[in-house]
Protein backbone atom coordinates (compact mmCIF):
# COMPACT_ATOMS: atom_id res chain seq x y z
CA UNK A 1 0.00 0.00 0.00
CA UNK A 2 1.49 3.42 -0.65
CA UNK A 3 0.34 6.55 1.67
CA UNK A 4 0.16 10.20 -0.23
CA UNK A 5 0.05 13.04 2.36
CA UNK A 6 -1.20 16.47 0.03
CA UNK A 7 -0.93 19.51 2.50
CA UNK A 8 -1.66 23.19 1.84
CA UNK A 9 -0.78 26.36 3.16
CA UNK A 10 1.80 26.30 5.83
CA UNK A 11 0.82 22.98 7.29
CA UNK A 12 3.87 21.30 9.19
CA UNK A 13 4.68 18.62 9.81
CA UNK A 14 4.46 17.98 13.96
CA UNK A 15 3.63 15.12 15.99
CA UNK A 16 -0.77 16.30 15.27
CA UNK A 17 0.00 15.62 11.87
CA UNK A 18 0.93 11.93 12.96
CA UNK A 19 -1.89 11.55 15.31
CA UNK A 20 -4.00 12.13 12.14
CA UNK A 21 -2.76 9.65 9.75
CA UNK A 22 -2.88 7.21 12.51
CA UNK A 23 -6.59 7.98 13.35
CA UNK A 24 -7.19 8.42 10.01
CA UNK A 25 -5.53 4.61 8.94
CA UNK A 26 -7.05 3.47 12.28
CA UNK A 27 -11.19 4.83 10.91
CA UNK A 28 -10.21 3.03 7.78
CA UNK A 29 -9.16 0.05 9.40
CA UNK A 30 -12.44 -0.18 11.88
CA UNK A 31 -15.05 0.66 8.78
CA UNK A 32 -13.52 -1.79 6.55
CA UNK A 33 -16.88 -3.49 6.59
CA UNK A 34 -18.67 -0.52 5.49
CA UNK A 35 -15.80 0.63 2.57
CA UNK A 36 -16.90 -2.65 0.94
CA UNK A 37 -20.66 -2.45 1.10
CA UNK A 38 -20.22 1.06 -0.43
CA UNK A 39 -19.16 -1.41 -3.54
CA UNK A 40 -22.42 -3.44 -3.70
CA UNK A 41 -24.86 -0.53 -4.61
CA UNK A 42 -24.41 -1.43 -8.33
CA UNK A 43 -24.47 -4.95 -9.38
CA UNK A 44 -20.68 -5.38 -9.13
CA UNK A 45 -20.44 -9.04 -8.87
CA UNK A 46 -22.80 -9.81 -11.83
CA UNK A 47 -20.11 -7.12 -13.66
CA UNK A 48 -16.84 -9.14 -11.77
CA UNK A 49 -18.38 -12.26 -13.75
CA UNK A 50 -19.07 -10.88 -16.87
CA UNK A 51 -15.54 -9.88 -17.36
CA UNK A 52 -13.93 -12.78 -15.69
CA UNK A 53 -16.20 -14.96 -18.04
CA UNK A 54 -14.06 -13.63 -20.94
CA UNK A 55 -10.55 -15.28 -19.46
CA UNK A 56 -9.66 -19.36 -20.60
CA UNK A 57 -12.26 -21.38 -19.56
CA UNK A 58 -10.99 -24.23 -17.42
CA UNK A 59 -12.33 -27.76 -16.67
CA UNK A 60 -13.08 -28.21 -12.86
CA UNK A 61 -14.59 -30.58 -11.17
CA UNK A 62 -18.27 -29.33 -10.89
CA UNK A 63 -18.12 -25.47 -10.53
CA UNK A 64 -17.71 -23.23 -13.88
CA UNK A 65 -14.14 -21.61 -13.85
CA UNK A 66 -11.77 -19.12 -15.67
CA UNK A 67 -8.05 -19.12 -15.48
CA UNK A 68 -7.31 -15.05 -15.68
CA UNK A 69 -4.31 -13.46 -17.07
CA UNK A 70 -2.40 -13.14 -13.50
CA UNK A 71 -2.74 -17.19 -13.37
CA UNK A 72 -5.24 -17.21 -10.89
CA UNK A 73 -8.49 -19.51 -11.12
CA UNK A 74 -12.07 -17.92 -10.29
CA UNK A 75 -14.70 -19.93 -9.31
CA UNK A 76 -18.20 -19.00 -10.48
CA UNK A 77 -20.71 -18.14 -8.98
CA UNK A 78 -18.44 -15.40 -7.66
CA UNK A 79 -19.96 -14.72 -3.98
CA UNK A 80 -19.94 -11.71 -1.64
CA UNK A 81 -17.55 -13.07 0.65
CA UNK A 82 -15.00 -13.79 -2.60
CA UNK A 83 -15.25 -10.42 -3.99
CA UNK A 84 -14.35 -8.94 -0.09
CA UNK A 85 -11.55 -11.34 -0.06
CA UNK A 86 -10.00 -10.46 -3.37
CA UNK A 87 -10.65 -6.16 -2.22
CA UNK A 88 -6.61 -4.50 -0.94
CA UNK A 89 -6.02 -0.68 -0.73
CA UNK A 90 -3.32 0.09 -3.26
CA UNK A 91 -3.14 3.44 -2.12
CA UNK A 92 -4.59 5.81 0.76
CA UNK A 93 -4.13 9.75 0.28
CA UNK A 94 -4.98 11.78 2.41
CA UNK A 95 -5.81 15.04 2.08
CA UNK A 96 -5.23 17.83 4.86
CA UNK A 97 -6.26 21.88 5.20
CA UNK A 98 -4.69 24.00 7.06
CA UNK A 99 -6.96 22.77 10.26
CA UNK A 100 -7.90 19.29 9.71
CA UNK A 101 -7.84 16.72 6.80
CA UNK A 102 -10.56 17.65 3.78
CA UNK A 103 -11.01 14.12 2.49
CA UNK A 104 -9.66 10.60 1.91
CA UNK A 105 -8.98 8.98 -1.31
CA UNK A 106 -9.07 5.27 -1.49
CA UNK A 107 -8.30 3.40 -4.60
CA UNK A 108 -8.83 -0.52 -4.81
CA UNK A 109 -8.17 -3.25 -6.65
CA UNK A 110 -9.06 -6.97 -6.34
CA UNK A 111 -6.53 -9.79 -6.67
CA UNK A 112 -7.89 -12.37 -8.03
CA UNK A 113 -7.62 -9.22 -10.91
CA UNK A 114 -11.69 -9.72 -11.80
CA UNK A 115 -11.65 -6.44 -13.22
CA UNK A 116 -8.39 -6.69 -15.70
CA UNK A 117 -6.51 -3.49 -13.87
CA UNK A 118 -9.92 -1.34 -13.36
CA UNK A 119 -9.69 -0.17 -10.00
CA UNK A 120 -12.25 1.46 -7.21
CA UNK A 121 -11.78 5.11 -6.01
CA UNK A 122 -13.67 5.37 -2.26
CA UNK A 123 -14.00 8.80 -0.57
CA UNK A 124 -14.25 9.96 3.05
CA UNK A 125 -15.18 13.60 3.81
CA UNK A 126 -14.46 15.40 7.43
CA UNK A 127 -17.37 14.41 8.60
CA UNK A 128 -16.59 10.41 7.72
CA UNK A 129 -19.05 10.06 5.13
CA UNK A 130 -18.10 7.26 2.48
CA UNK A 131 -18.64 7.45 -0.78
CA UNK A 132 -18.04 5.30 -3.71
CA UNK A 133 -16.86 7.49 -6.21
CA UNK A 134 -16.61 4.72 -9.24
CA UNK A 135 -13.91 2.90 -11.21
CA UNK A 136 -11.42 3.45 -13.45
CA UNK A 137 -9.04 1.46 -15.69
Amino acid sequence: MELFINTSGNHHISEDLFEDIIKIISFVDENKSIIQETLFKDDILELAENITSSATFLECSSDECYMLDDGSKVHFPITKDDFFNSLYIESLTINFNKDNYSFIELILLNNPDYFNGSYFIINIDENNNIEFIGSKD
